[in-house]
């Protein structure tokens, strides 16, 4: 079981990391075989390539996104998270919340994502991240 600490860092890490473009730094806060349902009802995606997608997907086009942990609760080896996500898409300014749960392993990295969240109207999710049934 992780330690509160390594949690803490972990979970650190993946927004410091993210909001610095710091893919090299993001990736490496992954488990090897990282799970990711992002969003929940959406394909489930799994490993390197997983990481590696997510992130070109989130930042393809021009996109720009910045992810705030608003409130975040720890307990056992997961930590929930009310996530605010700041992006701009084709030139407007997109604000997402969203509920992410994120389970860490004994080595201290990100195991397994699960995020809950809803586009705004007439935002349409890439198709990487579409949910499994269209919509």
């Amino acid at each position: 079981m992780p330690s509160k600490q390594q949690i803490e860092h972990a979970m650190q890490t993946h927004f410091d990391a993210w909001n610095a473009r710091d893919r090299a730094r993001w990736e490496a806060n992954f488990a090897a075989g990282i799970v990711f349902e992002d969003p929940v009802g959406g394909p489930t995606k799994t490993g390197a390539e997983a990481v590696r997608l997510s992130w070109d997907n989130s930042f393809k086009d021009g996109q720009i996104w910045h992810i705030e942990p608003v409130l975040m609760q720890i307990c056992s080896d997961q930590a929930a998270c009310h996530v605010r996500s700041t992006g701009v898409v084709s030139g407007e300014t997109i604000v997402i919340d969203g509920i992410e749960l994120y389970t860490i392993d004994d080595e201290g990295k990100v195991a397994y994502i699960r995020t809950w969240f809803t586009p705004p109207p007439g935002m349409t999710l890439d198709p990487y991240f579409m949910e499994a049934h269209g919509g």
